[in-house]
């Protein structure tokens, strides 16, 4: 199984409602030695979205760049990607805060552009995140890898920061390739200075190795994943009932005679919490995981590690606790209302074989024959995608009725009429420029300038 190096490029933060603008991703053996030419794609913005501003000078790109006629539609750039993604598997798909960022945007890209299956990198395939491997090396191998500091004093673990101060230096941060080739670079650089790590790495992107070592540890650490923190020492107190890659585990910190002894509604609030007492972990989400004794030897662990055993073994014999716990746990977990966007209902549900199956055939079709599919689908979300996606790529195929329709609901979406919209709207484009050109370089106040004038153009 080789490697799957990728980063990418966005119009903004929201993973939900932001497009990816650039790809880039490097295919290597089992010796991170690239097989193939890198995959390096632009995608032109979609007329329904609005890039962040301030995307947009952390990216470098105006707007004339990203809304260029001759680069290829989103639509065109993520059919490429996903067949590069069936092709390369199985591998082990890796990039810089992936799991968290990059996994979401083209997961959503998947879905609105009707490429099935949309958990291409799950499927078949193990995945890592070399941000959180970074993490695990500058605690457990503190000699491997250079951490530098920031103007805080605290740990940076900034792609471009890390490479840098590990000799590695490609043309520019915050561009597909460039961030691509440094991550690839940094994995390398791990793999020689702590093989240890990066072996351990490697098993737990298998998310059937994290269910058995999870399963077989009384004991064990667990990095967190809030920034700059540190291991915890956890136990596995319960599962999820219906989400067989969701565990909930205990930090052994606690103290555990005040927790016993709260009510059944206190212990529910007191799970609930984010600093709360419960970390949950991910089987199918390259967790970092180690066992107590890696610690031990760093002088990590807030006691011997017999006690720690001694207080897990404990809990989990604890019949009676454990079955408070695992009720607290599932009556706290938050109930979503269904959401009116589209774009937030892409974990509602599967979607079905025979649906994927005309996502497939979909593709397969001259453009043509494909508004016939809009009534075929049995998953109203794809009729939805569906008819956005023909608006995007052939707006001709589409009656005049359903074009004028969708015309004013993308008219609507952008101009801020749609209350508390979680996308960027032409006030919120407006009121971030002028935010961030209060103080910026030439170079900066060009690309907001230039932005300006086609908000300008577009809403007159």
């Amino acid at each position: 199984m080789g490697f799957v190096v990728y980063d990418l490029e966005t119009s903004g933060l929201h993973k939900r409602f932001d497009q990816i603008l650039q790809f880039a991703a490097i295919h290597t053996d089992d010796e991170l030695e690239p097989i193939d030419t890198p995959l390096h794609i632009q995608a032109r913005l979609l007329p329904s979205i609005l890039p962040s501003p301030k995307a947009l000078l952390i990216t470098g790109l105006t707007i004339e760049e990203i809304i260029d006629p001759t680069v290829p539609s989103l639509y065109n750039a993520i059919c490429e990607i996903h067949d590069a993604f069936l092709r390369w598997s199985p591998s082990m798909f890796l990039g810089f805060n992936s799991i968290r960022f990059d996994e979401e945007f083209l997961r959503q890209a998947f879905y609105q552009n009707l490429r099935h299956p949309i958990y291409v990198t799950s499927i078949n395939n193990n995945r890592g995140d070399v941000l959180r491997l970074a993490r695990a090396v500058a605690l457990l191998n503190p000699g491997a890898l250079t951490i530098p500091r920031n103007l805080e004093g605290r740990r940076s673990f900034r792609l471009s920061d890390i490479g840098q101060a590990n000799g590695i230096d490609f043309d520019r941060s915050h561009d597909a390739l460039s961030d691509a080739q440094t991550t690839l670079a940094l994995c390398r650089v791990i793999r020689d200075r702590a093989p240890d790590a990066w072996s351990s790495f490697s098993r737990f992107a298998n998310r059937r190795n994290v269910v058995e070592f999870v399963q077989e540890e009384e004991a064990f650490a667990l990095l967190d994943d809030r920034a700059d923190s540190d291991f915890v020492c956890v136990t596995l107190v319960s599962k999820h009932p219906t989400d067989r890659n969701l565990h909930y585990c205990l930090d052994l910190a606690t103290d555990m005679e005040s927790l016993g002894r709260l009510s059944d509604e206190e212990l529910c609030v007191e799970v609930s919490r984010r600093d709360g007492p419960i970390r949950k972990l991910r089987a199918n989400a390259s967790p970092v995981m180690a066992q107590l004794w890696e610690l031990e030897d760093q002088s990590l662990l807030p006691a011997p590690s017999q006690d720690i055993e001694r207080v897990a073994q404990k809990v989990r014999t604890d019949e009676e606790f454990l079955q408070r716990l695992s009720s607290a746990i599932q009556a706290s977990q938050p109930v979503w209302p269904t959401s009116e966007h589209v774009e937030e209902q892409i974990y509602e549900n599967f979607i079905g074989d025979t649906d994927g199956a005309l996502c497939q055939q979909f593709h397969l079709a001259h453009w043509p024959d494909r508004a016939n599919f809009i009534g075929r689908f049995g998953d109203r979300r794809l009729q939805r995608l569906a008819q956005r996606l023909l608006l995007h790529e052939r707006p001709d195929l589409l009656d005049q009725h359903r074009q004028s329709a969708l015309c004013g609901e993308v008219q609507r979406r952008l101009d801020g009429s749609i209350p508390d919209a979680p996308w960027t709207t032409l006030p919120k484009a407006t009121a971030e420029i002028q935010a961030l050109s209060a103080e910026c370089s030439e170079s900066d106040r060009r690309i907001l300038d230039g932005f300006s004038k086609y908000l300008a153009n577009r809403f007159p």
